[in-house]
């Protein structure tokens, strides 16, 4: 009795959950991905510039970040320190689908791109 009472309580935990997945139209689902696509990653204010520029070689070498953007005369050299550096290519990493790196990196819901350095969302 008791595994069929089991049993019972199972399936029916598990038919509302699918009840209440299936209730949620589809406008939650888009502010959800809305919510995540506005965010950026960029480099935490604490890190020393030596981490920073170990994480932007280490990152320099993943597929889909390019770093011709933070190169003289791409439209994010300027300005021209590791921080800024950092925070383009942690944004071009993170974009890839990978995780914002932690201790180094900050989650950011306010764009940062600035004069011609666009940050992608």
């Amino acid at each position: 009795m008791d595994k069929a009472n089991f049993s019972f309580c199972f399936i029916t935990f598990l038919l509302c959950i699918v009840a209440c997945t299936c209730s949620m139209d589809s406008n939650t689902w888009a502010e959800q991905n809305k919510q995540l696509s506005d965010t950026w990653c960029v480099a935490n204010p604490s890190a020393s510039n030596l981490l920073l520029q170990n994480n932007i070689d280490f990152f320099c070498t993943k597929p889909g970040v390019d770093c011709s953007v933070i190169k003289p005369g791409g439209p994010c050299f300027l300005p021209n320190t590791v921080r800024d550096h950092a925070s383009v290519v942690f944004n071009l990493y993170y974009k890839t689908g990978a995780l914002c790196p932690s201790r180094i990196g900050n989650i950011v819901f306010t764009d940062p791109s600035h004069g011609s350095c666009i940050f992608p969302k």
